[in-house]
């Protein structure tokens, strides 16, 4: 799907930890081709049931480490207040979202190489190339390099897009939605699920190659399908 494109967005992946092991380069992000990602493992199926067998990672998804987080528990009124705003401009929040950000059951068996948080934005914002639609923002990196959004589509569908924040030294405000403008963005999975189930396979493999850990056979397909894919 190289030049493939979704309301005008082109598609690609972000993959997390430059594993060297899947795509032959270091840094913090590498930009993978779409048509270069290797299908999921079957076994994960429909839904998330899957993480909640999923080992508890070492660094797992949560909300920013600072003197006054957010707590879980927020996020769910705030989904509601996000998901009222959506439906007024006749978009859907997917069903996933909500299990996803309020059960540590969930987002706590997803690992994260590059110390990503979950988060929740006060209110939508439209895209700023005036692609339909607006963009909810639920996963930071650390330090703010990298963002993504769902991207809430006219008809009820989504996406999810990675994208590069364009801070603002004069703007005025405490939210990201305030200080940034979401720049160079980048569809990276058709829909939230999918993102989740690569976003997680991609983290643990990176954890599997730093610690020499032996890859199940899920892992090692996606491992030697992503170096076949790379050397194509």
């Amino acid at each position: 799907m190289t030049g493939c494109h979704h309301r005008g967005l082109p598609w690609g992946w972000l993959s997390p930890g430059g594993n060297r092991d899947l795509w032959g380069a270091t840094g913090t992000y590498q930009r993978v081709p779409y048509d270069a990602l290797p299908p999921l493992p079957e076994r994960l199926g429909v839904g998330l049931a899957w993480l909640r067998a999923a080992p508890v990672p070492p660094d797992p998804l949560g909300v920013i480490d600072t003197d006054d987080p957010p707590s879980v528990a927020e996020f769910g009124p705030r989904l509601d207040r996000l998901s009222a705003e959506a439906q007024q401009v006749g978009l859907v929040v997917p069903p996933t979202l909500r299990p996803f950000m309020t059960d540590p059951e969930l987002h706590g068996h997803v690992p994260t190489c590059t110390a990503c948080y979950i988060d929740l934005p006060a209110r939508l914002i439209p895209l700023p190339d005036g692609t339909p639609g607006r963009l909810l923002r639920f996963l930071n990196d650390q330090q703010c390099c990298r963002l993504w959004y769902l991207h809430l589509a006219p008809g009820g569908g989504h996406t999810v897009v990675c994208a590069l924040p364009e801070w603002d030294d004069d703007a005025h405000g405490e939210s990201l939605e305030d200080l940034v403008t979401p720049r160079d963005l980048v569809v990276c999975a058709p829909s939230l699920e999918e993102f989740i189930q690569r976003f997680w396979l991609e983290n643990t493999l990176w954890y599997a190659a730093h610690t020499g850990r032996k890859l199940t056979e899920d892992e090692r397909a996606y491992s030697m399908a992503a170096k076949r894919a790379r050397r194509a």
